[in-house]
């Protein structure tokens, strides 16, 4: 009897490891659909422009974006009062353009914009794999708005680093993809936006 209890009692708790969770979908399911190609290949990329991490989004969030571009002009001053604001001289550093290569936010800013970038180019990916479930129509809006959000973001990458790599294959690796020159990447994001502005609503 002193042994039943402990076995009953693991088998029990085992049966309880067994998970079926609802909210998991199959990539076919997740793109059963007109509608649920534009949810999860579209409108998913939106929620990339705000974030809710430090160096995500492109507005108002700590240490991104936002303030690269703000407060390494004299458009914003942030002072420091004693020790309050000082952040291992992070503003310091904007302020004074005296940020390098290895700065941990500069990284993370640089990761956020690329992860958008890929994120478009996998958006773009599974347009076309079940373009069989859209009309002519559609194919060509959803991969206009996605191309638009795409442009922004390397917009932003232009503004901030200048030459970048432009990566439009969703196979790209780092090995394959190479620095391209800033007026190249001017071109490109002028051209995609160009090419888009008829298509979309």
């Amino acid at each position: 009897m002193k042994y039943f209890i402990p076995i009953l009692s693991l088998l029990l708790l085992t049966a309880c490891l067994d998970e079926n969770p609802k909210s998991q979908l199959s990539e076919e399911e997740a793109f059963s659909s007109a509608s649920s190609i534009y949810v999860n290949a579209v409108a998913t990329l939106y929620n990339y422009i705000g974030g809710n991490a430090d160096s995500q989004g492109l507005q108002g969030t700590y240490r991104g974006v936002y303030d690269y571009n703000t407060f390494s002009s004299d458009e914003a001053l942030l002072p420091t009062r004693g020790g309050d604001w000082y952040d291992g001289g992070f503003w310091q550093n904007l302020y004074c353009h005296e940020w390098t290569s290895t700065d941990l936010p500069l990284y993370e800013t640089w990761n956020y914009l690329y992860k958008v970038v890929a994120l478009c180019n996998s958006s773009l990916d599974r347009i076309d794999r079940y373009s069989a479930l859209l009309t002519a129509d559609q194919k060509t809006a959803y991969t206009a708005e996605v191309r638009a959000v795409r442009a922004m973001f390397y917009f932003y990458l232009l503004d901030l680093f200048g030459r970048v790599p432009i990566c439009t294959d969703v196979d790209a690796t780092v090995e394959t993809t190479t620095q391209s020159e800033r007026s190249e990447v001017f071109r490109f994001v002028v051209e995609e936006l160009q090419a888009v502005a008829p298509l979309l609503d």
